[in-house]
Protein backbone atom coordinates (compact mmCIF):
# COMPACT_ATOMS: atom_id res chain seq x y z
CA UNK A 1 0.00 0.00 0.00
CA UNK A 2 2.47 2.51 0.79
CA UNK A 3 0.22 5.02 1.28
CA UNK A 4 2.68 7.00 3.53
CA UNK A 5 6.21 8.30 2.14
CA UNK A 6 8.15 9.77 4.93
CA UNK A 7 9.28 8.37 7.83
CA UNK A 8 8.18 11.99 9.59
CA UNK A 9 4.79 11.22 8.29
CA UNK A 10 4.50 7.33 9.23
CA UNK A 11 5.63 7.92 12.72
CA UNK A 12 3.21 10.79 13.22
CA UNK A 13 0.52 8.53 11.96
CA UNK A 14 2.41 5.03 13.74
CA UNK A 15 2.44 7.27 17.08
CA UNK A 16 -1.09 8.91 16.85
CA UNK A 17 -2.51 5.12 16.62
CA UNK A 18 -0.36 4.17 19.68
CA UNK A 19 -1.65 6.57 21.34
CA UNK A 20 -5.21 6.01 21.26
CA UNK A 21 -4.28 2.24 22.58
CA UNK A 22 -2.55 4.05 25.43
CA UNK A 23 -5.36 3.82 28.20
CA UNK A 24 -6.23 -0.09 27.33
CA UNK A 25 -2.33 -0.51 27.67
CA UNK A 26 -2.50 1.52 31.16
CA UNK A 27 -4.90 -1.04 32.68
CA UNK A 28 -2.91 -3.77 31.47
CA UNK A 29 -0.11 -2.94 33.52
CA UNK A 30 -2.15 -1.94 36.33
CA UNK A 31 -3.25 -5.63 36.05
CA UNK A 32 0.03 -7.36 35.78
CA UNK A 33 1.60 -5.14 38.91
CA UNK A 34 -1.58 -6.73 40.60
CA UNK A 35 0.17 -10.41 39.43
CA UNK A 36 4.07 -9.73 38.83
CA UNK A 37 5.45 -13.24 40.55
CA UNK A 38 7.85 -12.39 43.59
CA UNK A 39 10.35 -13.73 41.95
CA UNK A 40 10.44 -10.89 39.25
CA UNK A 41 13.58 -9.12 38.67
CA UNK A 42 12.93 -7.07 35.70
CA UNK A 43 10.30 -6.30 32.99
CA UNK A 44 11.20 -6.27 29.65
CA UNK A 45 9.16 -5.09 26.90
CA UNK A 46 9.80 -5.91 23.52
CA UNK A 47 8.58 -4.95 20.42
CA UNK A 48 8.38 -7.42 17.55
CA UNK A 49 8.18 -6.34 13.99
CA UNK A 50 6.91 -8.88 11.45
CA UNK A 51 9.89 -9.39 9.70
CA UNK A 52 8.84 -9.00 6.20
CA UNK A 53 8.79 -5.12 7.11
CA UNK A 54 5.00 -4.77 5.95
CA UNK A 55 4.02 -2.77 9.04
CA UNK A 56 2.56 -5.59 11.47
CA UNK A 57 4.22 -5.81 14.71
CA UNK A 58 3.24 -6.58 18.46
CA UNK A 59 4.79 -5.43 21.64
CA UNK A 60 4.91 -7.85 24.28
CA UNK A 61 6.09 -8.06 28.14
CA UNK A 62 8.38 -10.25 29.22
CA UNK A 63 9.81 -11.23 32.55
CA UNK A 64 13.20 -12.04 33.91
CA UNK A 65 14.21 -13.51 36.73
CA UNK A 66 14.68 -17.85 37.60
CA UNK A 67 12.35 -20.18 35.20
CA UNK A 68 11.21 -17.48 32.84
CA UNK A 69 8.46 -19.89 31.48
CA UNK A 70 7.07 -19.82 34.70
CA UNK A 71 7.23 -16.04 35.43
CA UNK A 72 5.64 -15.37 31.88
CA UNK A 73 3.29 -17.93 32.34
CA UNK A 74 2.13 -15.93 35.91
CA UNK A 75 1.64 -13.12 33.07
CA UNK A 76 0.00 -14.93 30.53
CA UNK A 77 -3.35 -12.43 30.39
CA UNK A 78 -1.45 -9.12 30.71
CA UNK A 79 1.37 -10.08 28.17
CA UNK A 80 0.02 -7.61 24.89
CA UNK A 81 0.27 -4.36 25.38
CA UNK A 82 -0.31 -3.87 21.42
CA UNK A 83 -0.88 -6.27 18.54
CA UNK A 84 -1.77 -5.69 14.94
CA UNK A 85 -4.40 -8.68 13.91
CA UNK A 86 -5.62 -9.99 10.63
CA UNK A 87 -9.79 -9.83 11.59
CA UNK A 88 -11.74 -12.42 9.54
CA UNK A 89 -12.03 -10.44 6.19
CA UNK A 90 -8.39 -9.61 6.15
CA UNK A 91 -8.88 -6.43 7.59
CA UNK A 92 -6.24 -4.77 10.50
CA UNK A 93 -6.77 -4.31 13.69
CA UNK A 94 -5.84 -1.70 14.68
CA UNK A 95 -5.79 -0.13 11.27
CA UNK A 96 -1.97 0.62 10.97
CA UNK A 97 -0.43 1.84 7.65
CA UNK A 98 1.15 -1.33 6.11
CA UNK A 99 3.95 -1.73 3.20
CA UNK A 100 4.87 -3.19 0.33
CA UNK A 101 7.13 -5.67 2.10
CA UNK A 102 9.51 -6.41 -1.59
CA UNK A 103 9.98 -2.46 -1.68
CA UNK A 104 9.23 -0.56 1.17
CA UNK A 105 10.17 3.20 1.28
CA UNK A 106 12.22 2.77 4.44
CA UNK A 107 13.62 0.24 7.32
CA UNK A 108 10.34 0.03 8.02
CA UNK A 109 11.14 -2.07 11.07
CA UNK A 110 13.60 0.70 12.77
CA UNK A 111 10.81 2.99 12.66
CA UNK A 112 8.15 0.93 14.02
CA UNK A 113 10.64 0.26 17.43
CA UNK A 114 11.80 3.56 17.55
CA UNK A 115 8.45 5.32 17.40
CA UNK A 116 7.00 2.16 19.76
CA UNK A 117 9.89 3.42 22.63
CA UNK A 118 8.94 7.04 22.62
CA UNK A 119 5.22 5.51 23.35
CA UNK A 120 6.35 3.19 25.86
CA UNK A 121 8.63 5.66 27.91
CA UNK A 122 5.17 8.19 27.98
CA UNK A 123 3.15 5.48 28.95
CA UNK A 124 5.78 4.16 31.68
CA UNK A 125 5.61 7.79 32.67
CA UNK A 126 2.23 7.72 32.99
CA UNK A 127 1.96 4.09 34.62
CA UNK A 128 4.45 5.58 37.62
CA UNK A 129 6.01 2.02 37.29
CA UNK A 130 5.87 -1.52 39.43
CA UNK A 131 4.36 -0.79 43.15
CA UNK A 132 8.10 -3.07 43.98
CA UNK A 133 9.85 -0.45 41.72
CA UNK A 134 11.28 -3.72 39.37
CA UNK A 135 13.31 -1.90 36.73
CA UNK A 136 11.81 -2.19 33.15
CA UNK A 137 13.63 -1.59 29.78
CA UNK A 138 12.51 -1.90 26.38
CA UNK A 139 13.64 -3.32 23.51
CA UNK A 140 13.50 -4.16 19.60
CA UNK A 141 13.49 -7.89 18.37
CA UNK A 142 16.16 -8.69 16.27
CA UNK A 143 18.60 -5.78 16.62
CA UNK A 144 15.61 -3.08 15.07
CA UNK A 145 15.92 0.24 16.25
CA UNK A 146 18.43 2.87 16.65
CA UNK A 147 18.93 1.64 20.00
CA UNK A 148 19.16 -1.60 21.54
CA UNK A 149 17.75 -1.11 24.90
CA UNK A 150 16.29 1.50 26.89
CA UNK A 151 15.24 1.69 30.37
CA UNK A 152 11.63 3.06 31.19
CA UNK A 153 11.64 5.46 34.39
CA UNK A 154 8.37 6.33 35.95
Amino acid sequence: MDKLISVESYQKELLAILRAHSEQALITLQALDTVLPEKTSAIQIGIHPNQEQDGTFTVMIHLDGPDLYVLNKAIEAYRTLFDVQYGEEGELEPEVPLFNSFNPPFEVNDVIVDTCFLWLEELWKSYGGTKSNIPAEVFGEDGYGSEEFKALTP
